[in-house]
């Protein structure tokens, strides 16, 4: 009896630790989406932070464009899942929060002809990450009238730039490592498109609350982004004149 009641106690307590542990967001499960760039930078700093903050939780991540995403919101296959503003429909009953702002990029190859002290505005490629919401294309702005490639795979665009003297739309957060090994670079500020930046959110469903693990997550993707962005913002480059 004894040793019965002692197991029972022990069970006790185990399930009540649990259900702390969940309410605090240190255990349980999330699944959530995140869209190939930009939280392709932030998602494994985040998820770091995460195995050792939280060794509890499992993490079940999808990383799809928005429009591969939206439905298994809707379906409720994923809790939530992260991208640029400016993508999802406003029919669409979502709950969107802000998670931070990245800046706009324009990275080419180092020895560009746009980073040269004499840099002129000319014919250049330009290079769209596929699944960009039609709000972020429609202001774009290039030191170049060339023609407009969308590409999905993130492999080929870092290829296609460091090969070419195209311009690739593209936040620095996203090609951190390859500007930091020299196999690109940032424009300057100076062409930067207006406003500089973009509001990174988090979609979920509006008849459906966030459980408590998720919002622990959400907390550390925006620590993350507060962390990442002092650090890729371009130094102050030659000024282009414009032909």
């Amino acid at each position: 009896m004894l040793d019965a009641a002692a197991a029972l106690l022990a069970n006790a307590e185990d399930l009540e630790r649990q259900w702390d542990c969940t309410a605090k967001g240190q255990s349980g499960l999330v699944r959530f989406g995140v869209a190939p760039m930009p939280p392709r930078a932030f998602l494994s700093e985040a998820l770091l932070e995460r195995l050792s903050t939280a060794p509890e939780v499992r993490n079940d991540v999808i990383v799809r464009n928005v429009d591969a995403l939206l439905p298994l919101l809707v379906a409720g296959e994923i809790e939530f899942f992260i991208a640029a503003e400016g993508q999802i429909p406003e029919t669409i009953p979502v709950r969107a929060e802000g998670v931070g702002r990245c800046p706009r990029g324009l990275i080419v190859r180092p020895g560009h002809p746009l980073l040269s002290e004499d840099a002129r505005e000319g014919s250049y490629p330009v290079l769209i990450s596929g699944g960009m919401g039609s709000a972020r294309l429609a202001d774009m702005r290039e030191p170049g009238d060339g023609p407009h490639h969308i590409v999905e795979d993130f492999g080929t665009l870092v290829r296609l730039t460091a090969a070419t003297d195209a311009i690739w739309h593209c936040s620095a957060f996203a090609v951190a490592e390859e500007i930091e090994l020299g196999l690109l670079c940032e424009l300057p500020e100076s062409i930067y498109m207006d406003p500089p930046d973009f509001r990174i959110m988090a979609y979920s469903l509006e008849r459906r609350s966030l459980s408590a693990p998720a919002k622990a997550l959400l907390h550390i993707f925006r620590r993350q982004i507060g962390i990442l962005l002092p650090r890729h913002r371009p130094a102050s480059p030659p000024q282009i004149r414009l032909p």
